[in-house]
């Protein structure tokens, strides 16, 4: 039997636990987070910073304050 793999379902579980992980910080507090775990990341970072055109802990995120839902017709 072949498992059905639904990819919005499994983007709005990822949205959920980041919103559970950025739950009671400040816009500001949310943008200095990702930053830093950008920028230290072995793979991510220096292509986040290359392309920041910034050091590391120097980019600017831009975040959405309320995470959209999306959902697939049945």
């Amino acid at each position: 039997m072949k498992k059905k793999f639904d990819c919005v379902e499994m983007k709005n579980e990822i949205q959920r636990k980041l919103q559970a992980e950025y739950e009671g910080l400040t816009l500001e507090e949310r943008k200095r987070k990702m930053d830093k775990e950008l920028s230290a990341s072995p793979i991510l970072g220096p292509m986040y910073r290359r392309l920041m055109g910034k050091r590391a802990g120097d980019a600017e995120l831009k975040v959405a304050e309320e995470p959209g839902e999306y959902k697939t017709s049945e």
